[in-house]
């Protein structure tokens, strides 16, 4: 739902903590791999000036607040707007005499309609410092969030059009971000050709968005709305003339609407997941879906389609494309504030950037991880058009392509050999009864 499972943090102990074992660089430590540093906060700097909000509060708001203490975006429509500029957090190594720094843009969740850049029920500003004390330029960024209602008092309404353009919103600003870092290089020091994104939840889907979707062209045509003002293009507001696509995305539990667009896009990435994660799915499906009950209120939400980490790294697998990816079984959304997987879910996003940020090549990752991973059954063969298993005896199989569409279905026993020839050329997954699903591409 729209509400986090994240637990408060004491961002006041902690930054004192950081403050205590923070040091000024030295020859025993490394860049963007040790906390070399203090940290220097400058807040609310514009990265995009006279950028239309919305600006019609819908009821709704102020009865969640009345209830929880807690904003929830919601507007009456998208035709009242105030222009207002784009803000960032800079979060900056202090001391640092290093000129040409790369750099992580952090943004935060909030399912598009709730959430902040300096929000401590996330760990955006915990993420931000981290990294910053590693020597990295970090800065933490407030894009637009906030979706029309529709509908009588009682029975509310949220369709999947108007989660759409709130979406493009987002692209629109996570890619003026980038171009803000772009165009202020020198100023800032920091290395235009190393600019990450790192997203959470909804930030993870505007990261992912910012490296394939290129255009308003690669966005559904039903985002242009009858009655509501145009969106303009992707690269509308901001610095203009610079690049807006990042170098390498960290994406905690995202998605992508369409995931052609990925294509050949070699893009370093990371996909942190759990497999039960019922706000943005592990697979594919509709974020939110459902509905919304309180005080005699009901809000019907209807989103648009997204592919999550499991399609993505398919698809990158099946392209050979070099990424890490870290799921894990049974585990719901926004894990890294659970004991167990808080310090992995860090080490793994602080290595994966140390490697990026360190490389002279176009990528620095190596391998994949899969949290998932173990030793299956099933053995492919002759370049996945057939395969077979090395135990059991009469087990289900069935093969179903990425969206979910059974393509193939029988039965198999150990020693027998199934052929998959008639498959289409494409990314696949294979299920059979008891062992994990796997994933492979057929090439003819």
């Amino acid at each position: 739902m729209i509400s986090h499972n994240s637990i408060k943090k004491d961002i006041l102990v902690t930054f004192a903590t950081f403050a205590l074992c923070a040091t000024t660089a030295n020859s025993a430590e490394t860049r963007y791999k040790d906390r070399m540093f203090a940290v220097e906060k400058t807040k609310d700097i514009t990265f995009a000036a006279d950028v239309p909000h919305l600006n019609s509060p819908h009821a709704l708001m102020d009865m969640i607040y009345s209830n929880t203490g807690n904003y929830i975006y919601f507007y009456n429509n998208e035709n009242d707007v105030a222009n207002k500029p784009l803000l960032l957090d800079l979060y900056t190594p202090k001391g640092d005499t290093e000129t040409n720094r790369a750099v992580v843009i952090v943004s935060h969740g909030g399912s598009m309609i709730a959430g902040a850049k300096d929000d401590t029920d996330q760990q955006t500003v915990n993420f931000c410092d981290s990294l910053a004390a590693r020597g990295f330029v970090t800065a933490s960024i407030q894009y637009r969030r906030g979706v029309t209602v529709s509908g009588a008092t009682t029975d509310l309404s949220i369709d999947s059009v108007n989660f759409a353009r709130t979406v493009y919103r987002g692209v629109q600003d996570i890619g003026a971000a980038v171009r803000y870092m772009r165009k202020n290089a020198s100023t800032l020091g920091i290395d235009p050709n190393r600019i990450y994104l790192m997203g959470n939840s909804a930030g993870a889907i505007l990261s992912l968005e910012n490296i394939y979707a290129k255009t308003e062209a690669d966005f559904p045509s039903y985002i242009k709305k009858e009655g509501a003002p145009e969106l303009g293009v992707i690269d509308l507001y901001g610095e203009q003339g610079f690049d807006a696509h990042a170098n390498g995305v960290v994406a905690l539990w995202g998605g992508i609407h369409n995931p052609n667009l990925i294509g050949n896009n070699n893009t370093p990435v990371f996909l942190a997941h759990g497999t039960a994660d019922a706000t943005v799915l592990f697979k594919t499906g509709r974020p939110l879906s459902g509905g919304i009950s309180m005080n005699g209120m009901k809000l019907n939400v209807e989103t648009p389609t997204l592919y999550g980490s499991f399609v993505i790294d398919s698809i990158l697998t099946a392209q050979n494309i070099e990424h890490e990816s870290y799921f894990v079984e049974g585990v719901k959304h926004e894990f890294y504030d659970k004991d167990e997987y808080e310090t992995p879910v860090k080490e793994k996003v602080f290595n994966f950037l140390y490697k990026l940020a360190s490389s002279t090549g176009t990528t620095a990752i190596k391998s994949r991880t899969f949290a998932l991973a173990h030793h299956s059954a099933i053995q492919m063969d002759h370049g996945n058009l057939r395969f077979s298993v090395s135990r059991g005896n009469n087990l289900n199989y069935s093969v179903v392509d990425l969206r979910g569409r059974s393509t193939l279905i029988g039965r198999v026993s150990a020693g027998e050999s199934v052929d998959l020839s008639s498959l289409r050329n494409g990314v696949y997954m294979l299920k059979v009864q008891g062992e994990k699903v796997i994933r492979f591409s057929v090439n003819k």
